[in-house]
C-alpha cells in the first residue's frame, strides 16, 4: 500500500489492536503459566505434609520405593537402602522446591528432612505444561485473527474517513476550471491531506484573483463614469438656473439631478464595498456638518415623500474617523426612513457615544427585525406580495451596504423598533470604534 493518508491511518489503527490484543494475550498466558505453576507447587507442598505425618505414624513401607502417592507423583527417601533407584537427577537437590526437566517431561519437586530421612517428593507436571502450552497456541491464534480483523476494519475506516476528504478535495478542485494540470499530475506524491491543502490554495487563488478583478472593475468604473457624470449634473444646474425655463420644466431637472446624485452614490457605495476590510483613511472632521450636507442632499426626496428631518447634532462636533464611509451609511439609513418612515419626523443626535437616527414611522416588524440587514431581504419579500412596513431600503440593498460598510471600519451598528405603542418607530444605533476622537 501507498504511503498515503490512508495506509497511515490502516496501519495505525491495526498496529493499535495488534498492541493492544498483543498484551491482553500475553497477560492471560503469564497468568496461566503462573497459576499451573503454582497449582503444581502446592499439590507437592501438600503431599509432602501428607507424606510425613505418614511416615512419623509408621504408615509408610519404605522398602517399597519409590513410595506411590497418587496419580502422577512418587516420593523417594534417599537415605534408605531401596533409595538407589531414585534417578540420577532427583539425586543431591537441596531442601525445597525443584522444577526438573528430563527430556520432554516436567517434573516438580519437594525435598524436604523426615524422622526416615531426606523425602523427596516428585510431580509429573508434563500434562499441565502441554495444557499452558495449548493455551498460548489458543492466545497466538486468537491474536492472529484479531489482527486481520482489525486490518480489515481499519481500512474501512479509514476509506470512510478519508473518502469524505477524498471527496472534497475533487470538489474543490472542481471549482478552479483554470486548473491546467491534470488530476492525477497533481496528486503525485502528495497524499490526501497533501492534496486537500493544494486544492484549498488553489481555490484561494482564483478568490483573490475574482477580488482583485472586482477591485479594479470597481475603481475604473468609478473613474470611467464620475466625470461624464459631473458634467451632467453641471450642464443640469445650468440650465435649471436659466429664469426663462417653465417651472414644470424646473422640476424636472431638480428630478434629473437628484436622480444623477443617486447614482454617483450607487457607484460611491459600490466602490467602497469592494475595499479591503481594513482599508480606512481616518481625518477629523465636523460631524455636524457632515450629517446636515448629507441631509441637505436627500432634503428634497424627504419633503417629497413627508418626512421632516431634525439634525440635533451641534455643529463643531469633531469625529476622528473615514469621512466618506460615514456618509454613505448615513445616506443609506436616511434614504431608508425616507423610504418607509414618512410620513413621520427622523431626528439624528448624540448619546453618550452613540449616533442615533430615530423616526417615528410605523417600525418594522417583529419577524422582520433579526433580517432587516440582509441583502435584497425587501426585495423578497416583494415578490411574495406580502405586505411589509419599514424594512431593507430601495431593493433590500440600503441597509446591507450599511452594515458592510460598519464592518470595514470596525463600527458597531444596531437597530430597535416598535410597531404600536409611545415607543413605536425605528432607531438606529452606530457606535464607532475607539480610535475615533
Amino acid at each position: 500500500m501507498s504511503n498515503t493518508l490512508t495506509s497511515r491511518v490502516t496501519w495505525a489503527m491495526t498496529a493499535t489492536v495488534a498492541l493492544f490484543v498483543g498484551l491482553m494475550a500475553v497477560l492471560a498466558f503469564s497468568i496461566m503459566y503462573e497459576q499451573e505453576d503454582e497449582l503444581a507447587d502446592q499439590l507437592v507442598q501438600i503431599e509432602m505434609h501428607r507424606l510425613i505425618d505418614r511416615i512419623e505414624s509408621g504408615e509408610i513401607n519404605a522398602d517399597r520405593q519409590p513410595i506411590e502417592v497418587g496419580p502422577r507423583t512418587e516420593a523417594w527417601l534417599a537415605n534408605h537402602p531401596a533409595g538407589a533407584a531414585m534417578p540420577a537427577a532427583l539425586r543431591g537437590l537441596s531442601a525445597g522446591p525443584h522444577e526438573i526437566e528430563l527430556g520432554d517431561r516436567v517434573l516438580h519437586a519437594v525435598v524436604a528432612e523426615s524422622s526416615a530421612g531426606q523425602l523427596t517428593v516428585v510431580f509429573d507436571a508434563t500434562r499441565n505444561e502441554q495444557r499452558v502450552d495449548r493455551f498460548g497456541l489458543i492466545m497466538l491464534l486468537l491474536w492472529s485473527l484479531c489482527l486481520v480483523a482489525g486490518y480489515w476494519l481499519a481500512r474501512v475506516t479509514a476509506a470512510i474517513v478519508v473518502g469524505r476528504m477524498h471527496s472534497i478535495t475533487e470538489r474543490i478542485a472542481g471549482w478552479d476550471p483554470d486548473a491546467a494540470q491534470p488530476a492525477e499530475h497533481r496528486a503525485a506524491g502528495k497524499d490526501e491531506a497533501g492534496r486537500l491543502l493544494e486544492a484549498f490554495n488553489r481555490m484561494q487563488d482564483r478568490v483573490d484573483r475574482s477580488i482583485a478583478r472586482e477591485r479594479e472593475f470597481a475603481a475604473n468604473l468609478s473613474h470611467e463614469i464620475r466625470t461624464p457624470l459631473a458634467a451632467l449634473r453641471s450642464d443640469i444646474e445650468m440650465v435649471s438656473l436659466d429664469g426663462s425655463v417653465a417651472a414644470g420644466q424646473q422640476a424636472r431637472f431638480q428630478r434629473m439631478a437628484r436622480a444623477l446624485d443617486e447614482v454617483s452614490a450607487t457607484i460611491d457605495a459600490a466602490r467602497a464595498l469592494s475595499r479591503p476590510r481594513h482599508a480606512t483613511n481616518r481625518q477629523p472632521f465636523d460631524l455636524g456638518e457632515l450629517i446636515e450636507d448629507v441631509c441637505t442632499t436627500l432634503a428634497a426626496r424627504a419633503e417629497a415623500a413627508g418626512l421632516r428631518i431634525r439634525n440635533a447634532v451641534p455643529a463643531g462636533h469633531t469625529l476622528g474617523a473615514d469621512r466618506y464611509a460615514l456618509q454613505i451609511v448615513l445616506r443609506n439609513l436616511i434614504g431608508n426612513a425616507v423610504d418607509h418612515a414618512a410620513p413621520g419626523q427622523l431626528e439624528i443626535r448624540l448619546e453618550g457615544e452613540a449616533l442615533v437616527i430615530e423616526d417615528d414611522g410605523p417600525g418594522i416588524g417583529k419577524d422582520e427585525l433579526p433580517f432587516v440587514f440582509e441583502r435584497f431581504h425587501h426585495g423578497r419579500l416583494a415578490d411574495q406580495g406580502e405586505a411589509t412596513t419599514q424594512v431593507g431600503g430601495d431593493h433590500g440593498l440600503g441597509l446591507a451596504i450599511a452594515r458592510r460598510v460598519c464592518e470595514q471600519q470596525e463600527w458597531l451598528i444596531s437597530v430597535v423598533s416598535a410597531t404600536t405603542g409611545e415607543d413605536r418607530g425605528t432607531r438606529f444605533d452606530l457606535v464607532f470604534d475607539e480610535n475615533s476622537t
